[in-house]
């Protein structure tokens, strides 16, 4: 058993349709105090004033207030691997462009979602659990990127490419979490200074250019 299921495990998953119900507006309530309050000032009692439940209604579900972002976290990485630039984009003629959609669409989905912003990229929230999710998530991002890019585009062998794309995704993040720090959200200005980071190490693994690939043609 890893970590981070040693950490899951302590939230008590509901089986009954009531429970879950229950336990999904207390991630809803949470998620509305994100939205206007940092999450070192939110605690146990204050989601039970904003849902209008007791506070061991909550306590029953999550022991420990830091396994309520944990499970926002969860939350808000699968939507984001199911919502961000999940199709064969048009357009594209390079690597470099799709990394570029690719990350800029994800610029856009964090500066929409003020919460999410919060519980992944910044600091009070992000415990040990809610990183190992986020390298867990980073993972399936980076094979999603592969997936896109042999689609596109007739690969070589890239020896442990799917780490480097996950160490991209970490250097990425890094700044971002930064401009986060900064500004409140992720800027176009540190959004540059990522790409050119992004790009950069890249170009460490991957040739300058990639061959694209015929429409319809075999992956």
């Amino acid at each position: 058993m890893t970590k981070t299921e040693v950490a899951r495990a302590e939230i008590r998953r509901p089986a009954q349709k009531r429970s879950r119900a229950r336990f999904e507006a207390i991630l809803d309530g949470a998620e509305r105090l994100l939205d206007r309050l940092p999450p070192a000032a939110i605690s146990i009692p204050a989601i039970a004033t904003e849902v209008g439940i007791s506070p061991p209604s909550i306590y029953h579900f999550f022991p420990e207030p830091q396994l309520v972002f944990s499970a926002l976290a969860e939350r808000y990485l699968k939507r984001f691997e199911e919502g961000v630039l999940t199709e064969v984009p048009e357009g594209i003629e390079s690597w470099q462009d799709l990394q570029t959609l690719q990350y800029r669409a994800g610029q856009k989905w964090f500066n929409d979602h003020p919460a999410a912003r919060q519980v992944l990229l910044e600091g009070p929230a992000w415990s040990s659990d809610i990183r190992l999710q986020d390298l867990d998530s980073n993972f399936v991002t980076a094979g999603r990127s592969i997936e896109l890019m042999t689609q596109m585009f007739v690969m070589p062998e890239i020896p442990d490419l799917h780490d480097r794309l996950v160490e991209v995704i970490v250097i990425n993040d890094a700044i971002w979490s930064l401009s986060i720090h900064r500004h409140g959200h992720i800027t176009d200005k540190m959004e540059e200074q990522a790409r050119r980071a992004r790009i950069a190490y890249s170009r460490t693994f991957l040739p300058e250019y990639l061959p694209l690939r015929a429409k319809g043609g075999p992956a």
